[in-house]
């Protein structure tokens, strides 16, 4: 029995599949297979039980799984010890929605190559209803997802079926982007009936968060969307708001899309609050349950968790500020009567 094996056990329980653990560890399938099957005679028993479907734990093998993850966690501690500069570099496979990939993926590349310049991140941004079957297949070691109230249960119930955790870390809401020269642009809040009476069409992204459902979640289908005339429909984001720069189009997106945008700076989009919809947008960290996560994995969730908790002390103090400031003028408007 050899040190590796152990790390062979918790990624193969871990992807289900022998063909996506051997890629993850970087060995051929064969040489996979094999090292488990000597494993099995070694020790008298069967760890997985094989089926077309993929593999399975069998009892003992659960058994073993627990001791398995234990082993690989102090494998991490020890590696810890040794001189930062000289660590092995260390890939983390992460699944993101465009929300955070658009607002915070390169402070988070920053921080790390700033404090753990051995961690690399692979990024896979994906919608949605992606997010947690990357995770659930392997393809990501952990992820950054959203959901709103109608899609929680349906989130937190397939990933309690699969073993992974789901830790929500920031609570988002939906807000109107503008063209600098519109109308509402200066308006401290706008309605839905306000923007459709001022004549531009809205743009969408046709496989937004806003949806009533997340069966796709098991099926990976994405809901249809439905678009009307007056709409335009785009599949990435950077189009609707070079749409919304170009006067074209208005458009409901995240808050976090507000977050060091280019058109936002620059004052060609202007992000406006909305004063009749309370549509909240909660993202999440999702990752193994069961188990010691690796020293980089954790690492990489606290980096996303501080990300997140500035952003929120950001907002709460421009909140504040608009408070304030919504207050003065009213006083102002008083006064002059």
């Amino acid at each position: 029995m050899r040190l590796e094996h152990f790390q062979y056990i918790v990624e193969i329980a871990r992807c289900k599949s022998m063909s996506k653990a051997s890629k993850k560890l970087f060995i051929t399938q064969p040489s996979l297979s094999t090292a488990i099957q000597g494993l099995e005679a070694e020790l008298g028993f069967q760890i997985f039980k094989r089926s077309t479907a993929g593999v399975a734990l069998t009892e003992k093998g659960e058994a073993l799984l627990h001791i398995a993850e234990d082993i690989v966690f102090q494998l991490e501690q020890i590696k810890e010890l040794s001189d930062p500069e000289n660590a092995v570099s260390v890939t983390i496979n992460v699944a993101a929605v465009p929300v955070f990939c658009n607002s915070l993926m390169i402070d988070l590349i920053q921080q790390l190559h700033r404090d753990y310049p051995f961690i690399n991140l692979n990024i896979l941004e994906l919608r949605p209803c992606k997010i947690l079957p990357a995770l659930i297949s392997g393809t990501a070691d952990m992820a950054i997802g959203c959901y709103q109230p109608s899609t929680k249960e349906q989130i937190l119930q397939e990933a309690n079926k699969n073993g992974f955790a789901v830790e929500p870390v920031f609570e988002d809401k939906m807000i109107c982007f503008l063209p600098r020269n519109h109308p509402l642009a200066r308006k401290s809040k706008v309605t839905f009936p306000e923007l459709q009476e001022h004549g531009i069409p809205g743009a969408v992204y046709n496989d937004h968060v806003m949806m009533d459902s997340y069966d796709c979640i098991t099926t990976g289908d994405a809901p249809e969307t439905e678009i009307n005339n007056d709409t335009y429909s785009f599949t990435d984001r950077a189009s609707i708001k070079k749409a919304v720069s170009k006067g074209l189009a208005y458009a409901t997106l995240p808050r976090l899309m507000a977050y060091d945008d280019i058109y936002v700076t620059s004052g060609m989009i202007i992000p406006v609050p909305m004063a009749d919809t309370n549509m909240k947008l909660t993202m999440f960290l999702a990752y193994p349950a069961r188990g010691s996560l690796s020293h980089a994995s954790t690492v990489t969730l606290d980096a996303v968790r501080t990300l997140f908790t500035k952003m929120s002390e950001l907002y709460a103090e421009q909140d504040r500020n608009s408070k304030e400031a919504e207050v003065r003028s009213m006083r102002n408007q008083f006064l002059v009567y």
